[in-house]
């Protein structure tokens, strides 16, 4: 199995983006989550909110952040465009994950 985010894991670096193919982890009522804490994560899981592809993603997320990896986003690569502003404010595309 591969381990997304084992780059940013190994290179230390301070932020970690997933492009993806969806606009960010959505909710029960399919809206788009913009800020998740990991502590959310499991709770979502457990009431089979988050299921498929997005449980790889979201366990390599907490796995970055538990290593030191400053910030990490899920943003849908349509979306590319606001990366520049990632680092300077909060940008309203895709899930930030932060640590609980």
């Amino acid at each position: 199995m591969v381990s997304f985010g084992v780059g940013a894991i190994g290179t230390k670096a301070d932020t970690l983006v997933f492009l993806t193919d969806v606009p960010g982890v959505k909710n029960a009522e399919g809206c788009v989550i913009p800020w998740l804490n990991t502590r959310q994560i499991d709770e979502l899981i457990s009431s089979t909110v988050i299921s498929g592809g997005m449980l790889p993603k979201l366990d390599a997320c907490r796995r970055a952040l538990q290593r030191g990896v400053g910030r990490v986003r899920i943003l849908p690569a349509s979306q590319v465009e606001v990366l520049p502003e990632f680092y300077f404010a909060k940008v309203e595309h895709g899930t930030e994950v932060l640590v609980a």
